[in-house]
């Protein structure tokens, strides 16, 4: 996606404790400033790192800023954006008969970690990475000639299509799941999946 602006982040904070980075006190971060470059974030980083070097659990991060969305936009107009831009959201799709074998060569050619099964043009299941490491345990030798109607994750939580971002995120933080399918049960239609690092801003010091 062509982005117009990078911004980072920079705060502070006291830890619960030292090495993990929980703070103890989210009403009482400190907010340092929010900077257009990588390189002045992380010079206002280190010097605040170093005047607080006699706290051992006090620590300071730079957030990069650049998935910033619009809670309130359609997942629609969301993935116009996307076409508009030229960029596609994951949509690999399984048959019923697909074997282990065969799903994990098409995850692999798609760089992708998860995929729908559809049937007559409906959801029956998604496939993911538990999934996979659930069946290798439990048939061993032969997990890759099982089929994917016997493995895959049948109770599918899906997003509407005309449903909003901010709702697909609520989804995702709730059910503890990496990747939403966008399914419109209506117009009985896939449009992809959304996963939880089209969310995540990560750290980067």
């Amino acid at each position: 996606m062509k982005i117009n602006q990078h911004l980072y982040l920079v705060f502070g904070g006291y830890l619960k404790r030292i090495g993990i980075d929980n703070f103890s006190n989210i009403k009482s971060l400190e907010y340092v400033g929010i900077y257009d470059s990588l390189s002045e974030a992380k010079k206002v980083w280190k010097s605040k790192s170093i005047k607080n070097i006699d706290y051992a659990n006090k620590k300071f991060k730079v957030i990069p800023l650049f998935n910033l969305f619009d809670p309130s936009e359609k997942i629609f107009d969301y993935l116009k954006k996307l076409e508009n831009l030229k960029i596609k959201v994951d949509s690999l799709t399984f048959d019923l008969d697909d074997d282990l074998f065969n799903i994990v060569k098409k995850l692999k050619k798609q760089n992708a970690g998860a995929g729908v099964v559809i049937n007559k043009k409906k959801l029956r299941g998604i496939v993911t990475e538990r999934d996979i490491i659930r069946v290798i345990s439990k048939k061993k030798n032969k997990a890759f000639e099982t089929k994917v109607k016997n493995f895959m994750t049948k109770k599918v939580i899906y997003i509407n299509i005309n449903d909003t971002l901010i709702n697909a995120l609520e989804i995702l933080k709730s059910s503890g799941f990496r990747h939403l399918p966008i399914y419109d049960d209506k117009n009985i239609k896939y449009y992809g999946i959304l996963s939880y690092k089209d969310f995540l801003l990560g750290n980067i010091y």
